[in-house]
């Protein structure tokens, strides 16, 4: 399994495994690029540490917060097939990117 991401530069996640750093968590709207209208709202643990092998194969591992957090575990869940849907918080927990706002 790997996941690439470029955001600052090229990285390769080779293998990763990622658990939570805190107790903190945080409720966020996360999206679908297949359902781009829709939005699921997710509570993820607001830290958390993601071990890996890099492309030259050397054990790596990082703590993340906040938005990068985010990103990595929404990417991870991919890996594990997991959709934001099965994490939606609850049944009223999804939304149209369009009506979002709207009371």
């Amino acid at each position: 399994m790997a996941v690439y991401l470029c955001i600052d530069t090229p990285e390769a996640f080779v293998n990763p495994t990622l658990t939570p750093a805190g107790p903190e968590t945080m409720d966020l709207w996360d999206d679908y690029m297949s359902f781009p209208e829709l939005l699921v709202k997710v509570r993820r643990p607001r830290r958390c540490r993601l071990s890996y092998l890099d492309a030259a194969w050397r054990q790596r591992q990082v703590e993340l917060e906040g938005d990068l957090s985010e990103l990595l575990q929404h990417e991870y869940d991919h890996l594990e097939g997991i959709l934001a849907g099965a994490r939606a918080i609850d049944g009223g927990s999804y939304a149209l990117r369009s009506q979002r706002g709207r009371s």
